[in-house]
């Protein structure tokens, strides 16, 4: 049976390094919100813009997930998944269509977390937004930790 998964941690935990070498180990076919949002619509914009974009990218993503499904590919969703709502979507999403999933929970700290985002901004190539530290202040605020009945693979990183 094919199996889709999908990363869930805050910014800079390492989900889409994770996801890479996930996809790698499981011959699936990775979506990167980052990796498509920022070609197609550039850096910063309005938060209710993003968050369009953002919904309609995921569902071109859930639509072509169903077709890699008929071709017997797994799927990694490179989404973060930051609050409960969104991973109660996903596995809703997953089993209504019938397809066996994961998520994983890249659990970092908010201190790495902040480092990396912050020492990711001289080196992002356009792959990655730029973080300010009042922005990952801000999104912090709004990440959910996944509770441990919200049956999650728990990631640990040794830095």
């Amino acid at each position: 049976m094919t199996k889709i998964y999908a990363t869930c941690g805050f910014i800079g935990s390492g989900k889409t390094t994770y996801a890479k070498t996930l996809a790698e180990k499981c011959g699936a076919f990775r979506f990167s919100i980052d990796e498509w949002m920022l070609p197609l619509y550039g850096e910063h914009m309005e938060r209710d813009v993003f968050d369009h974009r953002l919904s309609t990218l995921k569902g071109l993503f859930e639509e072509a997930a169903l077709q890699l499904f008929a071709l017997g590919t797994p799927v990694i969703f490179d989404f973060g998944l930051w609050t409960r709502t969104e991973r109660q979507a996903f596995s809703h999403w997953a089993s209504s269509i019938g397809v066996d999933y994961q998520i994983h929970y890249l659990d970092v700290s908010f201190d790495i977390c902040k480092q990396r985002a912050l020492a990711r901004n001289s080196e992002r190539e356009e792959k990655s937004y730029e973080m300010t530290p009042e922005m990952l202040d801000l999104f912090w605020s709004r990440f959910e930790v996944p509770s441990p009945e919200e049956n999650v693979v728990w990631v640990q990183t040794t830095t």
